[in-house]
């Protein structure tokens, strides 16, 4: 996957990130104040206006519907995964691909977790940049690690680091399968199988019927053509294979969710009326 299209897809992450803070406090999903500095100034002026929010929206629902919905949605749910975690006492996180995650720097008590943001090195540079203009210095809790995931392995990247491997730890992989091997999937996967008990991952991943363009899914196809001249999407994988894909890994599934359950558990409670991608879902599973 080329240096140039990561960076667009988490610039593209992060702008919907951001045009949800425009929501009213009552209905906003999550709160982030400092996407605005991470995704520069251009967008950052731009989404001021509600007419250029809208657009944007429009232009990915254009697309295929509901990917703004699918976007701030998965934001919320990890969210809330992750603060269970802190409230478990989990004192590591690995963000893995972490583009432009905010999480390290917004969410109430990170601090007291150890944070590892693994991702390329190139898109790591600029961000170390512009959270430094931020914070005015990088947070001491958070180490960034690079990484390739074609060509290198998690495990090797974090034996340079102080990672604990005898300490539970959280893993959070948000918008990456789908663009890298299986072979690199299952890579990930084996590694976080082989940490502590009391370790977990979150991962997101997409319908494995999109991918082989057999998904009666509207307009799923015209997904699959507008990504293939960005940045392809060549994994997926189906609810029905799951439990028994991660059983492999000496992982076990807590729940897979989607569309459905972000309607009931975050968007009717709000009465707010968005339509969710169906073709994305999250797994969150421990190890065993």
């Amino acid at each position: 996957m080329a240096k140039q299209t990561v960076s667009r897809t988490a610039l593209g992450a992060a702008t919907m990130r951001m045009i949800e803070q425009y929501q009213p406090d009552e209905t906003r999903l999550f709160r982030d104040s400092v996407v605005k500095d991470l995704v520069g100034a251009p967008i950052r002026l731009l989404m001021q206006f509600e007419a250029m929010r809208r657009f944007t929206i429009d232009q990915s629902d254009a697309i295929t519907k509901g990917i703004y919905g699918a976007q701030i949605c998965r934001t919320r749910y990890i969210d809330d995964a992750v603060q269970t975690a802190l409230a478990q006492h989990v004192t590591q996180l690995v963000i893995l691909g972490a583009g432009l995650d905010t999480r390290p720097y917004r969410l109430a008590g990170i601090e007291q977790m150890k944070v590892y943001e693994v991702d390329l090195p190139a898109g790591q540079a600029d961000k170390k940049k512009k959270i430094e203009q931020r914070f005015g210095k990088l947070p001491g809790h958070t180490t960034f690690v690079a990484i390739d995931f074609d060509t290198q392995s998690l495990e090797s990247v974090l034996a340079s680091t102080d990672f604990d491997r005898s300490s539970p730890a959280m893993f959070i992989w948000e918008g990456v399968t789908q663009y890298i091997s299986e072979n690199a999937v299952r890579q990930t996967l084996a590694f976080t199988g082989k940490s502590a008990l009391g370790s977990s991952i979150v991962f997101t991943y997409v319908l494995k019927s999109i991918i082989e363009r057999r998904s009666d899914i509207p307009n799923a196809n015209r997904m699959m053509d507008r990504v293939a001249k960005q940045a392809p999407w060549v994994f997926g994988l189906e609810p029905s294979e799951i439990k028994s894909y991660l059983e492999e890994f000496n992982l076990s599934l807590v729940v897979d969710v989607g569309s459905e359950d972000y309607q009931e558990k975050y968007l009717k409670p709000l009465k707010r009326d968005m339509d969710i991608f169906p073709g994305e879902r999250i797994v969150h599973a421990l190890v065993s």
